[in-house]
């Protein structure tokens, strides 16, 4: 019979191990885009004037990393990369969504989930939803901060103007 400290020992090597293998695995982006490419009739009035420029934009992941920290240092780190190839973001104040695929798009007749994100129909597939399980939130305003914020966290980060972040407490 194995001692309790060999068993210890296993499963902290395979979790080390699993948390290794999953670390590595490259973030991949299924969908991107804005929501009024996705859907011309989305406006948002509020915040769009002659002098300043708001667009939303909506980015669907697959191996997204697992901790705050890991998210927002992706996105720093990609961020050139997420305008060159889908054009996210290109106005002066934005705000990104990333969401998780979870098992795949779907359509809304025969999923059971009533919670779910849809885009607009492609004449290829009526599968154009997705369940919401939103990642994390970049918001930009003009001459401003960067803010990443998640639904699951009773906090939100910025970017301070020497480019370090500060993890702030929400006030609700």
């Amino acid at each position: 019979m194995k001692s309790k400290s060999e068993i210890v020992i296993g499963s902290l090597a395979l979790l080390i191990f699993s948390y290794l293998l999953w670390t590595q695995r490259p973030v991949a982006v299924i969908q991107a885009g804005s929501q009024v490419e996705f859907d011309p009739t989305f406006v948002l009035g509020q915040f769009t004037n002659r002098d300043r420029r708001f667009e939303a934009y909506d980015v669907v992941v697959n191996h997204f990393p697992l901790t705050e920290w890991g998210r927002i240092h992706w996105y720093l780190d990609h961020k050139e990369e997420l305008k060159k190839k889908y054009g996210i973001p290109l106005s002066y104040s934005y705000r990104i969504t990333f969401w998780d695929i979870g098992s795949g798009f779907t359509d809304v007749k025969t999923s059971g989930d009533s919670d779910l994100y849809c885009f607009p129909l492609k004449k290829e597939t009526d599968k154009h939803c997705i369940e919401k399980n939103m990642f994390m939130n970049v918001e930009y305003d003009a001459g401003s901060y960067e803010r990443f914020a998640f639904s699951s966290s009773e906090y939100y980060w910025i970017t301070m103007p020497d480019g370090k972040l500060a993890r702030i407490k929400n006030a609700l």
